[in-house]
């Protein structure tokens, strides 16, 4: 009895939406040409499937250690935000692990809305809060501790892009869908197109809602496009500064640059194993969980595999040396 109630109303609405749409056409064309315009491209949007943008690579910390890489993705699904004052909107897919040969890792995606991810990169320091309000999202979607050390990879996709939108919707192509419904495949009427695209949408925005994480992050330059998380780990209010440090170029008697040479003053950190080093060919970062953060582009390519790094306990300074490549 409910349904069949509930088929009346909707078909009720049906009836008048087509009256609106009728005396619109009649009455106005142009605000009709509008209005259907507009209705179709935000169908476009809710169909068009995530793209990729960037991949970086951090770790699960966990009793053995994997790797992670996580996609991140551009999406018009996801909406931008309402201001410049409101958090940033941001969804994100299911956590995999894979097994490569011998190498065992996980990969999860995390989407943003075009122009979030437009204006960050046109500033990287934006571009950087992003990356870590998508690890802070995944931390907390998923149940899992990460390094915050990461490291931005070549290619901007880690897998397929079919299996980052499976990952993302858990369903089948949307735009094969769309097709279908478009060219009468699916051997459904109207009414029930209408109703499967309504029920559709229900159950993704209850299964996959875009998350809108809370911070208080005021950004140096303007009132920013998202706000930073005041301690960039779980909202302990311990503000994370970036270190003193001198970074010198030692040359030979040929004045050709040998070895980078980097030391960084950490008072209040007693052992190494607070530190966590992550060195690539051409950047290098240094998290002290809760205390410190430093992250900077090398002057020269160095020999990844011929850093070495020592702590003096005494003095609470850590020596990193870089031979050059």
């Amino acid at each position: 009895m409910a349904t069949k109630q509930c088929e009346k109303e909707m078909l009720q609405q049906v009836n008048q939406l087509w009256s609106l749409l009728d005396d619109m056409s009649e009455n106005s064309p142009e605000a009709y040409q509008k209005f259907i315009q507009h209705h179709l491209e935000e169908g476009m949007k809710q169909f068009s499937p995530p793209e990729a943008y960037i991949c970086f690579q951090t770790r699960i910390l966990e009793l053995n250690e994997k790797l992670l890489y996580v996609n991140l993705c551009t999406w018009s699904r996801v909406p931008a935000p309402k201001s410049e004052s409101d958090p940033v909107p941001l969804d994100g897919g299911r956590l995999e692990e894979t097994v490569e040969g011998t190498e065992i890792y996980s990969v999860t995606d995390v989407a943003y809305n075009p122009e979030v991810l437009k204006k960050g990169n046109e500033d990287p320091v934006e571009k950087d809060q992003l990356i870590r309000l998508a690890i802070k999202y995944i931390e907390e979607q998923h149940c899992v501790q990460l390094s915050h050390s990461y490291t931005l990879l070549k290619d901007r996709l880690k897998g397929s892009e079919k299996q980052m939108k499976r990952r993302l919707t858990g369903k089948a192509d949307p735009m094969q869908t769309a097709k279908q419904m478009s060219s009468g495949e699916s051997g459904v009427s109207l009414l029930q197109q209408l109703a499967m695209l309504k029920s559709a949408d229900k159950e993704n925005e209850e299964n996959n809602p875009p998350i809108c994480l809370p911070s208080d992050i005021k950004h140096p330059k303007k009132p920013g496009l998202i706000e930073e998380i005041s301690s960039t780990e779980f909202d302990s209010g311990i503000k994370v500064e970036t270190p003193k440090y001198e970074l010198l170029l030692i040359k030979d008697e040929n004045a050709k640059a040998k070895i980078i040479q980097l030391t960084v003053e950490l008072p209040g950190v007693f052992s190494v194993k607070e530190c966590d080093l992550s060195v690539s060919k051409d950047d290098l970062v240094i998290d002290v969980a809760e205390k410190y953060r430093l992250q900077l582009d090398l002057p020269e390519t160095i020999s990844e595999d011929t850093v070495t790094a020592k702590f003096n306990k005494k003095s609470h300074i850590l020596s990193v040396e870089m031979p050059i490549k």
